[in-house]
């Protein structure tokens, strides 16, 4: 189990936020390490905490606690299902909100998909990956522990298949083909993270192709083979082809060009996953539609008879 889960977990009345905090100053120890909350944790090992208040007087502590997405927001998620049984639970994330709560955020997603699944019928869903705060798309929850375990291990072995549509700039050259280049993690001197291309990173290989172009953008389907941190931004960014409406790796000037037409968001979405579901190894096939700020744009752009990939 991750570390932060973990946490989340033992600790629910703790508000994200200062989960967060904590973790990123490193008060929470695993076996005397500082360590990430993305830390897998095996039996055996020793988590330390420090001491906590989970309930004060102070009116600022008051409000944090208070900051929770409202049931009438959270109810609305189950608007957003793609599909659900008593194991598997998929989400066509909404673009702007983040997974977790933290930087500034006093809540994520999980926050309101707990809360949806609670007022529904009482199952507790744990994210089994993640997408950027303003990716949106298909985003898959194990509904009991043995299902997340299992999903973990489908996504370790890359035997889930992810399908991402995205907007580029201009024409890709070739128009179909694969971009290999190994990402690494770091940070800007304002301590922003960044992610680039180095010999010294981790493989990432991203297979793409195109699926219209024309008025100077591409919309492509892309197909990671590896999960890295903004791999898809980051690949697109090194052929010369930045996301449209990307605030991190895109360009200024073609972003500029996509906010005129209507864009607030960054093209970038998870339009299908397909799997072997957890519990029974069925196949499934599984879809989110585009929302209607990015068909709206691909009508403007005179892309809306783009071809999208099979329908799931």
């Amino acid at each position: 189990m991750r570390l932060d889960r973990l946490l989340h977990r033992e600790l629910p009345d703790l508000p994200i936020s200062a989960l967060q905090r904590l973790l990123r100053s490193g008060q929470v120890r695993v076996d005397g390490r500082r360590v990430k909350g993305g830390e897998r944790l095996v039996p055996g090992q020793e988590v330390r905490i420090p001491p906590l208040r989970l309930a004060t007087d102070t009116h600022a502590d008051r409000a944090e606690t208070r900051q929770t997405p409202s049931d009438a927001w959270s109810l609305a998620l189950a608007d957003r299902i793609c599909y659900q049984d008593a194991h598997l639970l998929v989400l066509d994330k909404p673009a702007g909100v983040p997974v977790h709560g933290g930087s500034g955020q006093p809540w994520g997603l999980i926050d309101g998909v707990r809360r949806m699944q609670e007022l529904r019928n009482g199952l507790v869903p744990e994210l089994c990956h993640r997408l950027d705060k303003d990716t949106s798309g298909c985003l898959i929850f194990g509904l009991d522990p043995l299902t997340v375990r299992t999903m973990a291990t489908a996504f370790r072995d890359g035997t889930v298949e992810k399908r991402y549509l995205l907007l580029v700039h201009k024409t890709l050259s070739p128009m179909a083909g694969e971009i290999i280049a190994p990402l690494v993690r770091g940070q800007t001197r304002s301590g922003e993270r960044m992610v680039a291309a180095s010999d010294a990173g981790k493989p990432a290989r991203t297979r793409y192709r195109t699926l219209a172009h024309g008025n100077g953008v591409s919309l492509v389907e892309a197909k990671p083979d590896t999960g890295r941190t903004h791999q898809l931004r980051v690949h697109a960014q090194l052929r010369g082809h930045p996301i449209a409406g990307d605030p991190k790796y895109g360009d200024r000037e073609f972003n500029r060009r996509m906010r005129a037409l209507g864009l607030r968001r960054m093209f970038l979405h998870a339009a299908q996953v397909r799997l072997a579901h957890p519990r029974t190894g069925q196949p499934l096939a599984l879809a989110a539609p585009l929302g209607q700020e990015l068909q709206n744009l691909l009508e403007r752009l005179q892309l809306a008879n783009a071809h999208p990939p099979d329908e799931a």
